[in-house]
């Protein structure tokens, strides 16, 4: 992406006549976010006149990329959103998952099958498309001139990234339900160590999950048994929660709405002195509702930690529902198995709940 956006940049540059120094865009490396990565981005959406999309199948299982597109659209018309998002066939995918945007990336790429095969990163990555890859690219920046020339500068409606909701995947995929049971609202923006961490540990959880290809969710206590049966569950718990009598009862509430392969994980600052008064009675309080004999209660104290195991934590949450949840086979009738003696294959049909 980085050499997709510096190439890009240069060929802008050469349409319209700038200086090599000038920036001409803005590229999101979410690898290397800024310490304040939502209020930079929703500046730069805010004046951003084209948006342009990199498409691929974890694109549309991403919170963060999804995000930054509905915000920038989200005050804008129908007539200005189709103006100003310009969509890329990044990766493919198969056709009929998301069939406005899978061909929508594809107009840039008309006439250049390589483009339409492998995507632009490959052609990106491999010597063997250079021509096809700079044909793309002249094309992506002039479109993006023509745009930007036709449309005139964005319309000056604020953009901030926590407004919009994420739009709901449709991409199959392993669900990630990350629910959060602490004093604060929303459940999304608990902060147990304040700014040490760049990301409340909710967002954490559902990057990682991404990174592993599953469709992340972060709830509340409120969240029902029946989406919390569709695939791994983390639970993060402030254990400040079972302070109050209220707080006992949500516990109480989520204790019993929690599928065998849900893994709990408590989250607090340990250098907090409020929580070191009362660590010891709060955690018991947390296992006894939530922990028992098949579950073991997890505990990570300091912010430097939280970073490093979530990766593993989100991991580990994921394998826990493969190895534990029920598998469900579909019901109906089902061919008997031919068998060795039987030269005319299976003679009749065995329901499978018989």
């Amino acid at each position: 992406m980085g050499d997709l956006f510096h190439r890009l940049s240069n060929e802008v540059r050469d349409i319209v006549g700038d200086d090599r120094s000038a920036d001409v865009g803005y590229f999101d490396d979410t690898s290397r976010p800024s310490e304040n990565w939502k209020a930079d981005v929703s500046e730069v959406l805010r004046r951003a006149d084209v948006f342009v999309a990199l498409y691929s199948p974890r694109y549309f299982i991403r919170s963060v990329p999804l995000r930054e597109r509905a915000a920038y659209l989200h005050e804008l018309s129908g007539r200005e959103q189709a103006l100003r998002l310009l969509p890329v066939l990044w990766v493919p995918w198969e056709a009929w998952n998301h069939q406005e945007e899978h061909a929508a990336s594809l107009t840039l790429g008309a006439g250049i099958k390589e483009y339409k095969a492998n995507g632009l990163r490959a052609l990106c990555r491999l010597a063997a498309y250079e021509s096809q890859y700079s044909e793309v690219l002249r094309r992506l920046a002039r479109r993006i001139v023509d745009i930007a020339g036709a449309a005139g500068p964005r319309p000056s409606t604020p953009v901030v990234i926590d407004d919009v909701e994420v739009p709901e995947s449709s991409f199959s995929g392993m669900r990630l339900t990350v629910v959060v049971l602490a004093p604060s609202d929303p459940p999304s923006r608990w902060r147990p160590f304040g700014n040490r961490l760049r990301l409340p540990p909710a967002e954490l959880a559902a990057i990682h999950g991404e990174r592993l290809g599953m469709v992340p969710r972060v709830a509340d206590a409120q969240i029902e048994f029946g989406p919390l049966a569709e695939g791994a569950v983390l639970v993060l718990v402030d254990p400040r929660i079972a302070e109050s009598p209220q707080g006992r009862t949500t516990l109480d509430s989520v204790a019993a709405r929690l599928p065998d392969w849900a893994v709990v994980v408590v989250v607090a600052d340990g250098e907090d002195p409020r929580y070191r008064k009362r660590a010891h009675e709060l955690s018991r309080i947390v296992n006894d509702k939530l922990g028992g004999t098949q579950r073991q209660v997890r505990r990570i104290l300091d912010a430097d930690q939280l970073g490093k195991r979530m990766p593993t934590v989100v991991d580990d949450t994921r394998k826990v529902y493969l190895s534990t949840a029920p598998v469900f086979l579909p019901k109906g009738a089902l061919p008997r198995l031919p068998r060795i003696a039987d030269d005319h294959g299976p003679a009749h049909e065995e329901d499978i709940d018989g």
